[in-house]
């Protein structure tokens, strides 16, 4: 569907260079064909994405675009994750809006998953390309074949439980330095309409060393076990509840042994069925937490068992205007309630006006429940090579920055040399 114009003579020349200036002041595109934008909240691969939807024009700015397409995922059962579409309209196509859901298989390449995205996305296009000039040139057939529809009764053998095995290493260095670091986890996932069980353990060794000056090597080791579970029933399209549990150890936080068992309850305001574009929800936690300490903490325990409870809130919307999270939470000792901590945990991405788009956001934590901090020196050498957690009463991370798009709002054209 691409048209070619050769043109020789300078007066030609001159017309296209002002026929090129009238549609860059208007920001319009080939009336003939309508305007594309694509906002990925997943991976997109835009470059197959162009060369196999080259019937529409692709654009940079969403207020130049006839058609909006918002894309964003969510996990669903047997490791395969739900991805969602939503097509709304503009111009000639206000008021037109359709949603296409489908689902990325577990084991499936990247290249089935793309071609599954842009299946999807030439079906939800298609309401547009019949109202567009373009309809004259649309023919299309359906195969069928020898398929015989059957309706899938059968039970899964998995019985909705799927699993995944890992391990990953890494080796760096040069002549006054070396790291080494290993990583081994297992997770199994059980999820249905009614529940979701959650099963993962992870594994991690980390060795770095350094060579000074005078010629004295000084290392750093961290070992970590962690395993969490988790059961979640459905209560409503509103309310869930179950509970969280995990033990452990680490080297970092001076655990040879910490477990806990957290019963949970959450309330969204928003149904659960629409988590993939927006999410307003609250948790509270309590149950008991025991520590085994590798040294004596600065409360003088080598071993004891605590209560701690917390209530979380979870803020998130994505739509076209941009992307909003605020995520908060507090959690306390019952023992003594002077012991809690309080985090806030913003992130904005904005699209102000056209070509300009805004983001920032960071967290700020208040840290006053570090029981487990232990009681020892600390030696520079723990402090560099973060041996050892540290007391503190806050920490914080903070990001911002923006961008400016100007220029054509022709995206159409794929180049991969180089």
């Amino acid at each position: 569907m691409s048209k070619m114009l050769k043109l020789s003579s300078s007066p030609f020349i001159t017309l296209l260079l002002c026929l090129a200036l009238a549609k860059f002041a208007s920001g319009q595109t080939n009336t003939g064909y309508p305007s594309l934008f694509l906002d990925c909240q997943i991976y997109c691969d835009m470059v197959y994405i162009k060369q196999e939807i080259n019937f529409v024009n692709h654009v940079r700015d969403r207020q130049v675009a006839d058609i909006y397409v918002l894309t964003t995922s969510q996990r669903a059962g047997g490791g395969s994750r739900e991805v969602q579409l939503v097509f709304e309209g503009a111009n000639e196509y206000a008021n037109m809006q359709d949603t296409i859901v489908f689902y990325f298989q577990p084991n499936a390449s990247d290249a089935a998953d793309r071609e599954m995205l842009v299946k999807n996305l030439k079906k939800g296009l298609l309401p547009y390309l019949l109202k567009s000039d373009v309809i004259d040139q649309i023919d299309y057939n359906v195969d069928i074949g020898d398929t015989e529809f059957v309706e899938d009764n059968e039970s899964d053998p998995w019985n909705y439980w799927s699993y995944r095995l890992s391990a990953d290493g890494n080796v760096d260095g040069e002549a006054s330095f070396k790291n080494l670091s290993l990583s081994t986890s297992v997770s199994a996932q059980q999820i249905t309409e009614q529940r979701k069980i959650t099963l993962f353990s992870r594994y991690r060794y980390s060795k770095e060393s350094f060579t000074l000056t005078d010629g004295e090597v000084v290392e750093g080791i961290r070992t970590q076990f962690f395993f969490f579970s988790e059961y979640v029933k459905s209560l409503s399209d509103h309310w869930s509840f179950g509970f969280r549990s995990d033990f452990g150890s680490s080297s970092f936080g001076n655990t040879d042994l910490e477990g806990t068992i957290t019963p949970a309850i959450e309330y969204n305001i928003y149904p659960y069925s629409d988590a993939s574009t927006r999410r307003f929800s609250f948790m509270y936690t309590i149950g008991p937490k025991y520590y085994d300490y590798t040294d004596l903490t600065v409360f003088d325990k080598l071993e004891e068992t605590v209560f701690r409870h917390g209530i979380s809130m979870e803020f998130e919307q994505t739509q076209k205007w941009g992307d909003i999270s605020v995520d908060t939470r507090v959690r306390q000792f019952l023992h003594d309630l002077s012991l809690y901590s309080i985090q806030f945990n913003p992130n904005v991405e904005l699209n102000l006006i056209k070509g300009l788009r805004l983001s920032f956001g960071g967290y700020i934590e208040y840290v006053g429940d570090r029981i487990n901090v232990a009681k020892s020196d600390v030696t520079n050498q723990d402090i560099l090579l973060q041996i050892k957690q540290l007391d503190t009463s806050y920490s914080y991370y903070s990001y911002f920055g923006f961008s400016y798009r100007f220029g054509t709002q022709r995206n159409n054209i794929v180049n991969p040399r180089f």
